[in-house]
């Protein structure tokens, strides 16, 4: 017996060891696929001559914090903002920028305006950790519709302001008469001429970047140093760095030059962008499934309780899908795609009715020994070992977020540690078996967040342990929810990128 357990601790540590770099490997290769898909956007749209910024402005969730910074109030008004002054003094409205812009090389800001009277518009722009610079008249607004172009290149700054270059905050600063009214529909920057396109094998205009990660610092440092930066160079990046690496060095070059083609050194690009499917696509998979789910969970109500498991591998397939296409098909970026949260909903609730039918349940709540609850939460002090080794200070994420955090981790393990355990057992898997299925699953519901994901899969796997031992829920939420909040807290930032899961993790 004591041999059969050591080589079952040696295939479960083998096995772990595949998984994590398996994970790995699965991140940096959607990580560089991304990467390659957002450098041939860049492309395309260079060469099609279309602004690399814009902004169109519909509903006051397309501006910063959703409002005006000031004394007037944002509306709807058709496919436009109506932002009327309130007392007539100044207000400011901040475009969102989900990377630093160039109005070095893009210097002309163009909008589709109508005002309700004659008034000023004035510009605010901040580079990184320098002061605010402010030109109060950059341009006259007059009554009525116009295709209003500002020319950077003519502001003249005072004080410490420098002319107008890489910029990680840009406002507009209207001031119109109490009750007057703006229209705001549209707003891009242009180049003043076309930006030359260089070639890949040029090496004035090519950089590759060294596989060390320090040396790769150090090469950016030098570049930032340029004088007269290039408004659009090649850059490669190491090929068999991980996704956390690639990432880092991205987001350090793009304040040096936020148009660069940024690519993998391996990568290509390919003559056409992949286009996003149409939408109807969408729409149509998640009509398919929710019709799959309804279809099934009339059959389990009309099934003779003498057969009440059916086909469970096919029950967790169902369930499984909508997460996975939602979290792992990238349909979580800035935006939620609405029909893969309709499918998640969707199977959720198929879950719930599911599991409510199996009632009364092998499982509970609260646990009944202290050891049900010491078990799980034997994970903080590694948690919070990991936040005091590689982490930086603590940052407490707030009442609300610990609540809504808690909430959501007893969803998770309860989809982990019942729907799909329970299902598992029904197949006739080893208990080590179902460990390893959850703790993978659970894994997958975290792409492409590569550290993450390798946390997640060594925490799920000591978790469907005690769970299989004590069949209480709650013990393992809280410790799941304490585990995460510590890394959000301490951690994100140095070991881990951060938590965010899908096409998030790539902003």
């Amino acid at each position: 017996m004591s041999l059969r357990r050591c080589f079952a601790a040696a295939g479960l540590v083998l096995a772990m060891a595949v998984l994590l770099g398996a994970i790995q490997s699965l991140s940096a290769w959607m990580t560089r696929a991304q990467l390659q898909q957002d450098a041939a956007h860049t492309l395309e749209t260079l060469r099609r001559g279309q602004p690399l910024w814009r902004w169109q402005l519909r509903q006051p969730a397309d501006l910063i914090a959703g409002r005006a910074f000031g004394s007037a109030r944002v509306t709807q008004d058709g496919d436009q903002l109506r932002i009327t002054s309130l007392d007539g003094s100044p207000y400011d409205l901040g475009l969102p920028l989900a990377q630093p812009i160039d109005l070095a090389h893009w210097p002309l800001l163009h909008l589709h305006i109508e005002s309700s009277a004659p008034g000023q518009l004035g510009l605010i722009w901040q580079a990184n950790n320098q002061s605010t610079c402010l030109n109060a008249d950059a341009a006259k607004l007059s009554t009525g519709v116009q295709n209003l172009t500002i020319d950077l290149r003519q502001w003249h700054p005072d004080g410490a302001c420098s002319s107008p270059g890489v910029t990680q905050l840009l406002r507009l600063r209207p001031q119109l008469p109490a009750g007057s009214w703006l229209r705001l529909g549209m707003a891009e920057l242009r180049a003043a001429t076309a930006p030359s396109i260089p070639d890949a094998h040029d090496v004035g205009s090519s950089f590759t970047l060294a596989n060390d990660p320090a040396e790769a610092q150090a090469q950016i440092a030098a570049w930032g140093k340029n004088s007269h930066p290039p408004a659009v160079p090649w850059v490669r990046l190491p090929s068999e760095a991980p996704a956390e690496t690639l990432l880092a060095l991205r987001d350090r070059l793009r304040p040096l030059w936020p148009a660069a083609l940024i690519l993998p050194a391996s990568a290509t690009l390919s003559e056409s962008v992949r286009q996003p499917l149409p939408a109807w696509i969408g729409w149509a998979c998640c009509g398919g499934y929710l019709l799959l789910l309804g279809l099934f969970a009339l059959r389990k109500s009309i099934t003779i309780k003498r057969s009440p498991s059916g086909k469970p591998w096919l029950d967790l397939v169902l369930i499984l899908a909508a997460p996975l296409w939602l979290i792992a098909g990238l349909q979580w970026g800035l935006h939620l795609s609405v029909p893969g949260v309709i499918a998640f909903a969707a199977a959720l609730v198929y879950a719930l009715h599911s599991e409510w039918r199996q009632r009364p349940w092998s499982w509970q709540w609260l646990g009944r020994r202290g050891s049900d609850w010491l078990w799980p939460l034997a994970l903080l002090p590694v948690a919070a070992g990991l936040c005091l080794v590689f982490g930086h200070h603590w940052v407490w994420p707030g009442l609300r977020h610990v609540l809504t955090y808690l909430a959501w981790a007893c969803l998770q393990q309860w989809l982990m540690l019942v729907v799909v355990q329970r299902r598992l057992q029904q197949m006739r898997l080893a208990p080590m078996a179902q460990m390893l299925v959850i703790a993978s699953l659970f894994a997958l519901l975290h792409t492409p967040n590569g550290a993450l994901m390798q946390l997640c899969l060594l925490a799920e796997l000591w978790w469907a342990w005690c769970f299989l031992r004590s069949r209480c829920l709650l013990p393992i939420a809280l410790a799941h929810a304490s585990c995460a909040l510590l890394v959000e807290s301490g951690l994100t930032g140095s070991l881990v990128r951060s938590l965010e899961i899908s096409a998030r993790f790539f902003l």
